[in-house]
């Protein structure tokens, strides 16, 4: 009974872990998407920028992938001059 209870105590973070990661990394051009703009309404554009990206190399002829890393650049270096000009840096 102690030996069971050690390997569930030992073994749980690994389950755990692996269904935290199946939830939060998208497997499909959609998927990216979505969890990208999330991160844009949440205002972190370098994150949706490299989900973007990602969603372009799933699918390289995606429209909306393409336009919202487009956006996503546009937007992080807007406020990183932003942050220059500001003194914030």
């Amino acid at each position: 009974m102690k030996k069971a209870l050690v390997l569930i105590a030992l073994l749980l973070p690994t389950v755990l872990l692996a269904s935290v990661t199946e939830t939060v990394i998208p497997s499909t051009s959609d998927a990216y998407l979505v969890v990208a703009r999330d991160a844009m309404e949440d205002g972190d554009f370098d994150a949706a920028l490299l989900l973007y990206e990602e969603a372009v190399e799933r699918d390289p002829h995606s429209q909306a992938a393409l336009a919202g890393r487009l956006v996503a650049f546009a937007e992080s270096r807007s406020l990183e001059s932003t942050i220059e000009v500001a003194g914030l840096n």
